[in-house]
């Protein structure tokens, strides 16, 4: 709001015509005139009169004019205290959302780097067929690939430990990050787990490092927005 159209508010709230409100001032019309209209721009002794009148408090005033309107009110010790502080809490201002966009901007940019530096590693991948039980040979399960051209009661005898062991057919598969050669075993209930290395060692993903890049991109628009709000407070 402009300086002359405050005034002319002020005056219209009381129900004075300008030559009562100028009368009340102790000023001509045609000044309080060209007041209103903008054309100029009263001094201290003026304002005096005018925050008598018109009970005018220079705080309030600031946050309803513009800021290039109290620029020209400066002169007036009142208003210049006012505009000082103002231009004070918006340099606080700034600088506080400037630090903010500097530390997300590091954040973002160290959660950035975490994401595509150590992103990979090794994965070594083992497979049980299922659980042995006390006494039975580490190469138990192996029947199920085998086959017999013995005698007839040989081949039932297989027949019948072959879809004994197929019914105990529990797959299990373990990822490892760790070498732990071409065979190892594992205690389980029941007995134990023999687990074979059935692939070449390959180079996974870590995904862990991946999702970083998420919080990194909020915390760089993050930033962005900050630098942006300071550069509005500036």
């Amino acid at each position: 709001m402009k300086f002359g159209v405050y005034l002319r508010s002020l005056r219209e709230k009381t129900g004075w015509t300008q030559p009562e409100a100028a009368e009340k001032i102790e000023i001509e019309q045609s000044y309080l005139s060209k007041l209103e209209t903008g054309k100029c721009f009263p001094s201290e002794d003026i304002f005096s009169k005018l925050s008598s009148v018109y009970h005018i408090d220079a705080q309030q005033m600031s946050e309803t004019i513009d800021s290039n309107e109290l620029e020209k009110l400066k002169e007036v010790s009142e208003v210049r205290k006012v505009v000082l502080a103002k231009h004070q809490s918006h340099k606080l201002a700034f600088r506080r959302w400037l630090i903010t966009g500097l530390v997300f901007l590091m954040f973002g940019g160290a959660l950035m780097g975490a994401s595509t530096l150590s992103g990979t590693e090794r994965q070594y991948h083992y497979r049980s067929q299922g659980v042995l039980l006390a006494g039975e040979s580490l190469d138990a399960f192996s029947i199920l690939n085998m086959s017999t051209s013995g005698s007839k009661d040989e081949r039932r005898d297989f027949d019948k430990l072959k879809q004994e062991m197929t019914s105990r057919v529990d797959q299990l598969d373990n990822i490892s990050s760790i070498n732990r050669g071409r065979t190892y075993l594992e205690e389980v209930d029941g007995g134990k787990r023999l687990y074979k290395l059935y692939a070449d060692p390959y180079v996974g993903v870590n995904t862990i490092l991946q999702w970083f890049i998420i919080p990194a991109m909020m915390f760089l628009a993050g930033s962005l927005g900050c630098f942006f709000i300071s550069y509005r407070w500036r």
